[in-house]
């Protein structure tokens, strides 16, 4: 079994372009589809790479949608036929933890309802196949937290420089690791947390709003690059929520941490759901590729060609229906 430690870094010295591939949630037939509008597919049917390119995927193959099983087949192949990079997202650690148990016997992730409903249609993907689940555990195990090439970066929710250098050496692999990623405010917990989750603070004025599986939730998600310090709670809410006042934000202390600049390579994510919006990046050189596949959006890719300015006319989508 291939491990990769999150520190590698790739020398793209050799001009290698990538198209980076956002969340796929179980949507195999979505991902075929923008595969072959980007050219990895002969008439024959066989994978190939347009132009020498790869393909790099931002984590979140799984839950949602119908076919998870497949889609974990057909990322690993790319994968092993050196086609394609792979990292890890939040609902691949949701997976392994749902499936390893602590030094009490205790499952990391509970099988509480919500839990067992958020990964019901990937468990409903492998009936009949249930003995390829410890395999599949291994592989996700083996999932970079993140990829820094040089002159492109990947991680699936955010790039804070502190929990990047944390992270760098750590592997889900080392049970110690992975059980202390579950102790509530450790280093681990909280640098695991932002990286493939997201950056999060508590709302003000006690409010709350739904996530996507309908769990009231006291803290927003918010943006980790640029200048943070002026934000209106509006501006630094990321994506959008409604209802926010306009005053300043207050950060307690999360700008000390959060310094990705306009200077820095650029760097792509998934993880957001920005459903209905257009693509475009975020900033010169940040851009997020989930638009919300697994929730009637797009599949969507960015043809990355070595440029350090992002462009909005490189973004490729595709919709659930049949073209």
């Amino acid at each position: 079994m291939m491990t990769w430690h999150s520190e590698t870094v790739m020398d793209n010295q050799s001009n290698q372009h990538y198209d980076l591939i956002g969340d796929i949630h179980g949507e195999r037939e979505a991902l075929e589809r923008l595969l072959a509008i980007l050219g990895y597919r002969n008439s024959d049917g066989n994978l190939s790479q347009p132009g020498g390119r790869k393909l790099l995927f931002l984590g979140d193959f799984i839950d949602r949608g119908p076919d998870s099983r497949g889609v974990l087949y057909l990322v690993r192949r790319l994968v092993e036929e050196g086609i394609a990079l792979a990292i890890m997202g939040n609902h691949e650690i949701n997976f392994v933890s749902y499936h390893t148990r602590d030094e009490k016997g205790r499952f990391l992730r509970s099988h509480s309802d919500n839990h067992a409903t958020q990964v019901a249609e990937t468990l409903r993907s492998f009936e009949g196949h249930e003995d390829e689940i410890p395999g599949w555990v291994e592989w996700m195990k083996d999932l970079p937290f993140f990829l820094d090439l040089g002159d492109l970066r990947a991680v699936h929710a955010s790039w804070v420089p502190g929990d990047i250098a944390y992270l760098a050496d750590k592997s889900l692999h080392d049970r110690a690791f992975l059980i202390e990623a579950h102790r509530r405010k450790s280093p681990a917990w909280e640098s695991i947390g932002r990286v493939l989750k997201g950056v999060e603070l508590e709302m003000p004025g006690g409010m709350k709003i739904s996530d996507s599986n309908g769990i009231p939730r006291s803290a927003m998600r918010i943006r980790w690059w640029g200048d943070l310090a002026d934000l209106s709670w509006r501006e630094l809410a990321f994506p959008f929520v409604a209802n926010l006042p306009e005053g300043r934000a207050r950060l307690n202390g999360l700008e000390e941490i959060l310094a990705y600049g306009q200077d820095e390579p650029p760097v792509f994510f998934g993880h957001y759901k920005l459903k209905n919006h257009e693509p475009a990046p975020q900033a010169a050189n940040i851009a997020t590729l989930d638009f919300g596949l697994g929730h009637g959006g797009p599949a969507t890719a960015y043809r990355w060609s070595g440029e350090r300015i992002l462009n909005r006319a490189n973004f490729i989508q595709t919709s659930l229906s049949s073209e």
